[in-house]
């Protein structure tokens, strides 16, 4: 057996929970999964688990910011290659 950081309070041993979605005001509760300490007792399979899925979402998550990252320079690349164009036009006539 073994111990990894709560997955639900990420270590704080408390979790914040909204009221309502009419009163969306905070309300900090204890973490009812690690019982307030933070830490959970797992094995070491189960841990194995756990850990090869986030590194797995992690590539995942990772792969995706790159992607959202390249479609935005390819955006810009445009934007300015037709503010250049623009400018060498306007240089030629005046």
């Amino acid at each position: 057996m073994g111990k990894m950081i709560c997955p639900r309070c990420h270590g704080n041993g408390y979790i914040k929970v909204m009221d309502s979605i009419e009163n969306p005001t905070e309300t900090i509760h204890q973490c009812p999964q690690c019982n307030s300490q933070g830490e959970i007792m797992i094995d070491e399979q189960r841990m194995k688990s756990i850990l090869q899925k986030e590194r797995d979402l992690l590539s995942v998550a990772h792969i995706k910011k790159l992607e959202e990252e390249i479609d935005m320079l390819r955006k810009q690349k445009i934007y300015l290659q037709s503010k250049l164009r623009e400018k060498e036009s306007n240089d030629k006539r005046g």
